[in-house]
């Protein structure tokens, strides 16, 4: 019965009316206060740190307006500790409170305190709330008071009785984090000078590395790869061939055998050969070979050797290579050798059988070739020698 008596009186009571909008909720303590010394330990007549720290409430709606005239340093007064100076730190704020600080050097001149705890006076802050209106009115509250709470210091002994560490925290103050903080902003932006400015050499350095290996392949730039120019070799000396087995031999197929030749030559000895693009008529000068780039009507490059039968033999003599190698060499060298003959020697008549032989040599010269110039192969000799060819790239020049 009484249960249920309580129940209906429950439900006839009015609700609790919910905060009016645009109110905001004040914490607990709207002030707070605490001690911070610099040693818990000192001497008679040693001077010391003492910090003072409060939190206040201070938002859009309320704000907490201490006395502060008493905490100035000139009127502090903290018996039986003497107050020798002082200051007052700048002030920080977040989004609900604000922080002030006082900082007061103190001294305790008294030897009857030899060996004992001594606490410094609590002492009061007066302050008041003031609340703002929707119409932007100030509405101050009444006065009320703040106990801030002691602090013991230990005199001529380890730490004080009442210490709950051993170890004395720094004596950190508002000052010094402004001034670690205008120190960090200072390096930061140092340092951001700084890699701006390593960045700027690494970038000249680059642009100097191209334009300089730009400069340097300027002459010979590589429009083709070593294979696809030995291919272009091998259809021309096979065209070569054809028509010679058809017509005899002439100054014209020889000119384009020796040609060929030459830049087979020139990849045989390492060097580069010297490739220009063709222009939209023309084939070039008797010495140069066109070479299609890519599948199908590519584009026509025009490719040229300097190999002669005298490289070839200071190559067989000074470096000589596998014994595969060599052979091609010694080909090479005996087809350069009868070519040049037929097309600048004194006799009229060529001598068909040693042009049809060299002619016919040549496929096994070029697959020998092809296998040296594969990119698996020159990587690894390129490994085995990490040097230059100084000499070879100079001729090629």
């Amino acid at each position: 019965m009484l249960l249920s008596s309580g129940a209906s009186l429950a439900a006839q009571a009015p609700a609790t009316p919910p905060p009016a909008p645009g109110t905001v909720n004040v914490e607990a303590d709207p002030i707070r206060c605490w001690w911070r010394t610099s040693a818990s330990a000192v001497r008679v007549g040693e001077p010391f740190s003492l910090l003072l720290t409060c939190a206040v409430v201070e938002n859009e709606t309320t704000t907490i307006v201490p006395d502060q005239s008493r905490l100035d340093p000139a009127a502090m007064q903290l018996p039986p500790f003497e107050v020798v100076g002082g200051q007052r730190e700048p002030d920080l704020r977040s989004d609900q409170r604000r922080f002030f600080q006082y900082q007061y050097s103190l001294r305790l001149i008294n030897e009857e305190a030899f060996g004992r705890d001594v606490r410094i006076p609590s002492i009061q802050i007066n302050y008041h709330v003031e609340s703002r209106m929707a119409r932007g009115e100030a509405v101050r509250g009444r006065d009320r008071t703040y106990i801030l709470p002691t602090e013991s210091v230990r005199v001529l002994s380890l730490v004080p009785a009442d210490a709950v560490d051993i170890r004395d925290a720094p004596s950190w103050t508002f000052g010094d984090i402004d001034a670690q903080r205008f120190r960090a902003r200072a390096l930061f932006l140092t340092g951001g000078v700084l890699f701006t400015a390593a960045a700027l050499v690494v970038l000249v350095a680059l642009l100097r590395a191209a334009r300089r290996y730009r400069r340097e392949g300027a002459v010979g730039r590589a429009l083709l790869t070593d294979n696809a120019i030995l291919r272009g070799v091998g259809r021309e000396l096979a065209a070569v061939r054809r028509a010679s087995e058809a017509g005899g031999w002439n100054a014209d197929l020889a000119a384009r055998a020796l040609a060929a030749l030459r830049v087979a030559g020139t990849l045989a000895l390492g060097r580069r050969v010297s490739q220009t693009r063709a222009g939209a008529t023309g084939n070039g000068h008797g010495g140069q070979l066109a070479v299609r780039s890519g599948f199908g009507l590519g584009k026509k490059v025009l490719v040229s050797g300097s190999a002669t039968t005298g490289n070839i033999a200071y190559a067989l003599s000074h470096h000589p290579g596998s014994s595969g190698h060599r052979e091609a060499l010694e080909a090479l060298k005996t087809a350069l050798a009868r070519f040049t003959t037929a097309l600048f020697g004194r006799d009229v008549k060529l001598d068909d059988s040693a042009l049809t032989e060299s002619i016919n040599d040549s496929p096994r010269i070029l697959r020998r070739l092809k296998l040296e110039h594969l990119w698996i192969v020159e990587k690894l000799k390129s490994m085995r020698r990490p040097g230059v060819d100084v000499k070879s790239q100079a001729f090629s020049r």
